[in-house]
């Protein structure tokens, strides 16, 4: 269940549009857009940092995206980092230590659904999540760039951001610095060949208040200082996941229920005779996998249906959220009134049947969820799509099914948590 709008994104770039932002913006250029003071109370504040992080620092099952950070310039006047707990955040800030901490979604409910809803209208496959910048007055970070879209979201107090407005890198594998004698090295302390030291005298200045948002693209160059009073910032990451992030996992599910793909390399003892050449074993041993994983791509290509299913999964998980518990059977009358639980057009994917009229499959989704339907049941879901709310005795007219044939799919999809019945 994804309770909310569906209008979260226009509300956030409010007064753009998501189709300018789309166009003109999106992993192209920045964008700073002026807000109110009251734009974003209701979505957090320090009284919800303070719980998120205790509720996710004390959490066994806390998610591996979960850290909380501190950074301070050290005695060479470079930014030093390490992790801290959450009982050590309150002196971190005494001590002029600008806190960061990664995933507060991960604590916190409302953001966590609010980060889904976006994912959801920009139909991402990627991960996104809400990071936390609570920085005492006058601190900051220097200039860098991250491998991901960032999209800063001014909570409360104010920040002095300068930025380039375009990309230096297109799609970064890891985020940068530049180092005090101008060199740009990436974060695992490698130099960067083709990146050029940013010309900071052309950086784009704004003073970001609450209510303002700016959107950075990966590859973006910025560098930011609170003000006269401390500043809190949330900052909305989408990572970079590519199609490999999509397709990886769902080659590694089906290759490792084989045997060959769980197995070694076949061992081999060295020996001088055979220096230079590829043991006959090994080479016989990759060359079957590699075609086993062209045969298995061959038919991956071919078959529309499962590549949609997989990006339909992508763009409708959301870590944080619990997959809807399967209910109970709930008996239908009716008169029942069924309410889908997304502000959603009804997401849905077809495998064809033997004939163009009819369908082989019908799966459904929401949020962490495929639910799968036989073919017979597309008239059906074709219906619930352009409906939000419906009559249980409503479905034998339009979905051209006998009513007791259609109760048990709305029995499916109740249990499954993407139709309630309204209370």
């Amino acid at each position: 269940m994804l309770a909310g709008t569906g209008h979260e994104l226009a509300t956030l770039l409010h007064p753009v549009s998501p189709e300018e932002f789309l166009a003109s913006y999106w992993e192209k250029q920045a964008l700073h857009v002026r807000g109110t003071p009251e734009k974003f109370t209701h979505l957090f504040d320090r009284e919800r940092f303070d719980l998120a992080i205790l509720r996710t620092g004390f959490d066994k099952r806390v998610p591996a995206t979960f850290g909380i950070h501190a950074f301070w310039r050290n005695r060479h006047d470079l930014y030093a980092g390490i992790e801290i707990e959450p009982h050590q955040v309150r002196e971190a800030l005494a001590s002029r230590t600008t806190v960061c901490v990664n995933d507060i979604s991960a604590g916190d409910e409302g953001l966590a659904t609010f980060a889904a809803h976006i994912k959801r209208q920009l139909g991402l496959p990627s991960p996104i999540r809400f990071n936390c910048y609570l920085s005492p007055p006058g601190e900051g970070l220097d200039t860098h760039y991250d491998a991901r879209h960032a999209m800063v979201i001014q909570l409360s107090g104010r920040k002095l951001w300068r930025y380039s407005r375009h990309p230096a890198a297109k799609y970064p594998l890891r985020n940068a610095i530049v180092e005090q004698d101008g060199r740009v090295r990436q974060s695992d302390n490698k130099p960067i060949r083709d990146v050029p030291s940013p010309d900071e005298s052309q950086f784009e200045e704004v003073l970001l208040e609450p209510g303002d948002i700016l959107y950075l693209p990966p590859g973006c160059w910025h560098n930011a200082k609170a003000g006269e009073e401390s500043s809190l910032a949330l900052n909305m990451a989408c990572e970079t996941v590519g199609f490999l992030g999509i397709l990886g996992p769902e080659l590694e599910r089906v290759l490792q229920n084989r045997v060959e793909w769980r197995a070694l390399v076949p061992a081999t003892l060295a020996s001088p005779a055979g220096a230079g050449t590829m043991p006959p074993e090994v080479g016989q041993f990759i060359a079957a996998r590699l075609a086993e994983l062209r045969e298995l791509l061959g038919r991956l290509a071919a078959d529309e249906t499962e590549l949609e299913r997989l990006w339909r999964r992508a763009t409708t998980s959301s870590p944080h959220l619990a997959q809807a518990r399967p209910a109970s059977d709930v008996p239908l009358r009716p008169g029942d009134v069924l309410v889908r639980t997304e502000p959603y057009p009804l997401a849905y994917v077809v495998r064809p049947g033997a004939t163009p009229d009819t369908a082989a499959g019908v799966y459904v989704y929401g949020v962490n969820t495929e639910v799968a339907l036989p073919g017979e049941a597309l008239p059906l879901v074709r219906a619930l799509a352009e409906r939000q709310r419906f009559s249980v005795e409503e479905v034998e007219s339009w979905a051209g099914l006998r009513l007791e044939q259609a109760q048990e799919f709305l029995k499916l999809l109740v249990a499954r948590g993407l139709l309630r019945l309204e209370s």
